[in-house]
């Protein structure tokens, strides 16, 4: 099926598009940035420029969108990015409402006939404050901002003239999978030995694996029962001091401390509404349609996703990419030491110094010296596991970290290549380095694997 998404480069969009890829569709991805989008969204895909206020695409777009048989719309301005002032809470509308009105002008003016299914994502939020009441989608909604947005976005695809398209809008409760969304904000205050309850603790949590979220999707696409508003969250709702106490407990990081309601509304302005608004959210459509949670139980769900490392207070960095050429042919590139000077950004001065083996194997160790903000650092790795053409890691034996171990994993993808980095690292002085380093760590570490993805895409297309 050909599929129009938007979304794509987002932390749920990226893992649906593997998803998507794996199972044979073909994606066509609206997008702000189609360069970008090119290393950014780890499948094959084409690509058209288009934001929420686009109408018009070329004669050669327009023809992309012929034979379109879904539509998964995901994009939206993040609730959580920026305080709430007047113009960002007008931003999160306009992202959503009029992205949808966008996407259906499209389809509308493109003159080929409407696709069958258009989902569109939705949030828990749609049902406001309610206390300890169990929601199903027969609830009324709300009346706070974020409810209201929910209710302008619900409309837009259902009010919508596409009389021949099964609607879908899927509430999502928050979603836990790794690599981004809600647990990479959490886990870092976790580590350094902040985490905390949120105001009372006593509000409800809805919640969902990225797992069953993607599978939700999938489900969507293809069965035709699965219609109007779903909610897509677990049967088992959890209370935020739950999810906190539950989180430590995995993490190994007890937290006794409390964030008061006030000092979270002077921090976090409207935002913090969301954090302390309760919503006991029962997903009564997906039982009675026989869906299967893999992920139900709040602390199984957590143990799956973050591994023993975490326990033992390593931070994880993800990153996935796709390239259009063989296995063989990517592995090989990374056989070649020099090419990971390519592919390192310029500014930080990366150079071999030596290498213990004339060409990349199991137990070769590299030295190499780099600079970071300006400070010159020597560093010495071994590579620990060399299994062509899946899977290399490399660690560091002497270097600016306590641990950094990088696995480098490959697989055949619809006539490339996927592309996935898992990085395991901590950071010197413990909680201490944490605290004091952690947030710009994680700046750089995104900074320098954008630049590789780009790089190695340049290079080998």
């Amino acid at each position: 099926m050909k599929i129009l998404i938007t979304g794509a480069t987002g932390f749920i969009g990226k893992s649906l598009c593997k998803e998507l890829a794996w199972a044979g569709h073909e994606i066509i991805a609206l997008t702000r940035s189609p360069n970008s989008s090119r290393y950014k969204i780890p499948a094959p895909h084409r690509s058209i420029e288009w934001n929420e206020q686009c109408q018009n695409l070329s004669t050669e777009n327009l023809e992309l969108i012929k034979d379109v048989g879904a539509v998964i719309h995901l994009a939206g301005e993040s609730i959580a990015q920026e305080r709430w002032t007047p113009e960002y809470q007008q931003k999160i509308i306009t992202s959503r409402v009029k992205g949808i009105e966008s996407i259906i002008s499209l389809l509308k003016s493109s003159g080929h006939p409407a696709p069958k299914t258009f989902i569109s994502a939705s949030a828990v939020g749609y049902y406001g404050d309610q206390g300890d009441q169990i929601l199903t989608e027969d609830s009324p909604g709300g009346s706070d901002f974020l409810a209201q947005v929910c209710q302008k976005w619900e409309s837009a695809l259902f009010d919508s003239d596409l009389p021949q398209t099964r609607k879908v809008a899927l509430r999502f409760g928050i979603v836990l999978g790794r690599g981004g969304g809600a647990l990479e904000k959490m886990i870092p205050p976790f580590l350094s030995g902040s985490g905390a309850t949120l105001g009372s603790g006593q509000q409800w949590v809805s919640w969902i694996h990225l797992d069953d979220l993607l599978q939700v999707i999938i489900s969507s696409l293809g069965d035709e029962r699965y219609s109007g508003p779903i909610n897509t969250c677990t049967p088992q709702n959890v209370t935020q001091r739950e999810l906190t106490h539950t989180l430590g407990e995995v993490l190994n990081r007890w937290s006794f401390l409390k964030a008061p309601a006030p000092v979270l509304k002077m921090v976090l302005g409207g935002f913090a509404n969301t954090l302390l608004s309760s919503q006991r959210v029962y997903p009564k459509k997906l039982k009675s349609l026989g869906f299967e949670f893999k992920h139900g139980e709040l602390k199984t769900a957590l143990t799956h996703l973050l591994n023993k490392s975490y326990a033992l207070g390593h931070s994880e960095f993800l990153s996935s990419c796709w390239i259009p050429k063989p296995i063989e042919e990517v592995f090989a590139f990374f056989s070649q030491a020099e090419n990971l000077e390519k592919i390192t950004p310029p500014w930080l001065n990366f150079k071999i110094l030596k290498q213990s083996t004339p060409s990349i194997e199991q137990g070769t160790l590299i030295d190499y010296q780099l600079k970071l903000h300006g400070l010159p650092i020597r560093w010495r790795t071994e590579i620990s596991n060399w299994n062509p053409p899946f899977e290399f890691t490399d660690t560091q034996l002497k270097g600016p970290y306590h641990l950094w171990c990088h696995t480098h994993s490959f697989s055949s993808l619809a006539g490339g290549t996927l592309m996935e980095d898992c990085v395991l690292y901590e950071l010197p002085l413990g909680a201490l380095g944490r605290i004091t380093a952690g947030s710009f760590v994680i700046k750089d570490v995104h900074a320098i694997f954008d630049y590789r993805q780009k790089k190695i895409f340049e290079l080998l297309t």
